[in-house]
């Protein structure tokens, strides 16, 4: 069973990477070999294990979606196994309509390489944001905690599947929660950073998350 997860960054976001860039950019976003942000399988995987870590011990939600704590081991695995044939694969998160761009993109490289270029493209999707620590004696900058990001702009949609060798109920409803329950991604969270908001669609097009949200709405009711 194929799903695709749709993402939308309602943040500027630092996600994927702990890449620095040179000695100019001390933590970096991960980019493809045209300069266009991409969300890499992997950290999408560790985000909704640890979702449904938090989800499968909530006792409360349990009485409205019983999910068996098996599923972690059985989808996810086991941490630090590398299960050649895992029953869960998550694709690396590209741009919408990234098929559409790529070959647009090809082009004006080639023919416009002085105004459309990796950089110009990454400086597109991407902001330059510093941050230094405060001496709390002195009320001044610390010396030498000058530190300069590279962040994702907000209000850009990606999108990728995810792959369920065996799917059912349990996993389908755990995925969905999961959406649900992911708010924010990447670095400095408690800065404001990575707001995120994630929908997971069927292959009849129709949202998974929305059915489950109806249900936890409708029982909050009753």
């Amino acid at each position: 069973m194929n799903y695709t997860l749709k993402l939308l960054t309602l943040s500027d976001s630092l996600i994927g990477s702990a890449l620095s860039y040179g000695s100019i950019i001390d933590s970096d976003i991960v980019f493809d070999a045209r300069g266009l942000p991409y969300i890499p399988a992997k950290r999408v995987k560790g985000l909704f294990r640890d979702a449904a870590t938090d989800l499968i011990h909530n006792t409360s939600l349990a009485q409205i979606f019983p999910i068996d704590s098996g599923l972690i081991e059985t989808f996810y695995g086991s941490i630090g196994n590398n299960n050649p044939n895992p029953s869960i694969i998550f694709q690396n998160l590209q741009l919408d309509q990234f098929q559409d761009i790529e070959p647009w993109i090809d082009y004006l490289m080639d023919k416009y390489d002085y105004a459309v270029n990796i950089p110009s493209i990454q400086n597109y999707f991407t902001e330059i944001r510093t941050q230094t620590a405060i001496d709390p004696q002195t009320k001044t900058a610390k010396e030498h905690s000058l530190r300069t990001s590279r962040v994702l702009k907000k209000e850009f949609s990606f999108s990728g599947e995810i792959i369920v060798s065996s799917a059912n109920e349990g996993i389908q409803n755990l995925l969905a929660l999961s959406c649900l329950y992911i708010r924010r991604m990447g670095s400095m969270r408690n800065r404001g950073f990575g707001k995120v908001q994630l929908d997971l669609v069927n292959q009849m097009g129709e949202s998974v998350c929305l059915e489950v949200k109806d249900k936890l709405e409708a029982s909050c009711i009753n």
